[in-house]
């Protein structure tokens, strides 16, 4: 798509540059019946302006090829759905003569309906899994649709083993599932004529032991993958090991949430997999050369470099980095199992604050986890949590005399 130089863009009377964008018409209804959607860039400075304009573009260009009824599925299926109307209509009109017909939406015809319903309420990456769910398992069945009521378990599952067959990782295929699940749940709500057992739910994938049983580093490993890592790589192990947290997380940090919060400097993390992990984390100072670094020799939205050249339909940065750092593992360490991975540098920052005596609590306000035990009502009406100066003083105790040993200077240049 060819954009001309400021096109998309004005500026306002405080100087901000002001993102606008025709509306077509199937899409009025999602922006309260505008024939443009303006909203602010948030920035005086032109070619900040025109990254935002083409992120916007991207998901927005989505969207609109997504829900256009001109598509030769959604042309047939609306078809259909006239055809199924006018039979009802009749049936209802002379019962005694016309037989009464009904049949199960198609699924495409429920992806279509849960992007409209929810786009506001859902993240664009959330709704891009589910139409990408929808796109491989009807691919994988050969077929262009199906109606929800011609899926059994014995489709999934043959799906599933086709999937694996052909190399897909057990937790993308219980993603994907899970996404379609989500679907049928949508058609129960809305639908009479959908069989209540959901076809997509209780297959054991036994997904989540690939994830759940990670395995620590040793000290010379740690040493050879940070000798070995590309610079801004290395950087990410550094800041994986020194926060805690998750790859996504670092990927996704832009740099305004680089931010001060009770004299504390901190990481924002503003997308997390769970609502617990949404949080402030203190940045280490050993950290710190490497943020301001980034601060000063990058203007893209994102804190990482990399992070502003990728551009994935689900909007996610984390992939990029996992598959770097797991081609650098099978370079540098051939003898490390799949279990010993990036998330492994969180069980190692977790593992440092809880042999310091940091109380559970306290490391889960850092790291994002969901508390096990449930607090006190009292606790939970009226706490308000640790103080940013006392995370950060828990933070400051976590240390890798390996890494800092084979890194002087870290907080200037690594």
């Amino acid at each position: 798509m060819s954009i001309k130089h400021n096109q998309y863009l004005f500026q306002s009377n405080n100087g901000l540059w002001i993102f606008q964008i025709f509306v077509p018409k199937y899409m009025r209804h999602l922006f309260g019946n505008k024939r443009a959607w303006r909203i602010s860039t948030g920035t005086r400075d032109i070619v900040k302006a025109r990254h935002f304009r083409n992120h916007m573009l991207i998901e927005f260009n989505n969207i609109k090829t997504l829900l256009n009824p001109e598509r030769e599925d959604i042309r047939i299926q609306n078809a259909l759905s006239s055809l199924q109307i006018s039979l009802k209509q009749a049936s209802q009109k002379s019962p005694e003569t016309t037989p009464i017909l009904t049949a199960a939406p198609k699924l495409s015809v429920i992806r279509d309906e849960y992007m409209t319903v929810y786009s506001e309420r859902r993240a664009f990456s959330t709704l891009s899994k589910a139409a990408r769910a929808v796109e491989v398992f009807l691919h994988t069945i050969k077929k262009t649709d199906i109606a929800l009521d011609k899926i059994g378990r014995r489709l999934v599952t043959e799906f599933g083993d086709a999937q694996h067959q052909d190399g897909a990782a057990p937790q993308t295929v219980q993603n994907w599932l899970t996404s379609l699940g989500s679907l049928y749940e949508f058609a129960k709500r809305r639908y009479d004529q959908i069989p209540d057992s959901n076809p997509f739910h209780g297959h054991n994938l036994e997904a989540r032991r690939t994830i759940e049983s990670y395995q620590p580093f040793e000290s010379h490993q740690l040493q050879a993958l940070t000798k070995k890592a590309g610079s801004e790589i290395r950087d990410v192990i550094i800041i994986g090991l020194y926060s805690g947290m998750r790859l996504d997380e670092i990927a996704s940090i832009k740099r305004d949430e680089v931010v001060t919060i009770g004299g504390v400097r901190c990481f924002y993390v503003s997308k997390s997999k769970t609502k617990a992990g949404i949080r402030h984390v203190p940045i280490h100072s050993l950290l710190f050369g490497i943020v301001d670094k980034y601060l000063a020799q990058n203007s893209g939205e994102y804190l990482l470099p990399q992070s502003n050249k990728i551009k994935r339909a689900d909007g996610k940065r984390g992939p990029w980095y996992s598959q770097t750092f797991t081609r650098l593992r099978r370079r540098v360490l051939p003898a490390a199992t799949d279990r010993q991975c990036f998330h492994s540098l969180r069980g190692h920052f977790i593992t440092c604050l809880d042999r310091a005596g940091v109380p559970e609590q306290r490391i889960g306000a850092i790291t994002g986890h969901t508390e096990k035990k449930a607090k006190t009502e009292a606790f939970k009406t009226y706490s308000q949590g640790a103080e940013m100066k006392e995370l950060s003083n828990y933070v400051e105790l976590v240390s890798y005399p390996e890494i800092e040993a084979i890194t002087p200077g870290i907080t200037q240049d690594t």
